[in-house]
């Protein structure tokens, strides 16, 4: 995964691990199938950053990813980025 450097001085590297889902909430279902319960926040890849999501731990495992049009996946690196600092 990328890891892009930041200027509010978080980290002594000058750099932000954009894996790190602690800050970001969970949602209240899961955006692979729409299950209520087993939820986890997870970071994706996507052509226009990463971002975070919420899955069921089924979705997890079976690779399955909620599907994003190209307005949402920016929106949504937006928010990532701001659960990351």
């Amino acid at each position: 995964r990328a890891v892009l450097p930041i200027t509010s001085g978080t980290r002594a590297d000058g750099m932000v691990n954009l894996d790190d889902t602690r800050h970001c909430p969970v949602g209240p279902e899961c955006e692979g199938c729409g299950r209520l319960e087993e939820l986890a926040v997870l970071a994706g890849d996507t052509p226009v950053g990463v971002l975070c999501m919420t899955l069921c731990d089924s979705c997890e495992i079976a690779g399955v990813l909620p599907i994003f049009t190209p307005a949402e996946e920016a929106t949504r690196v937006r928010e990532h980025g701001g659960h990351v600092g």
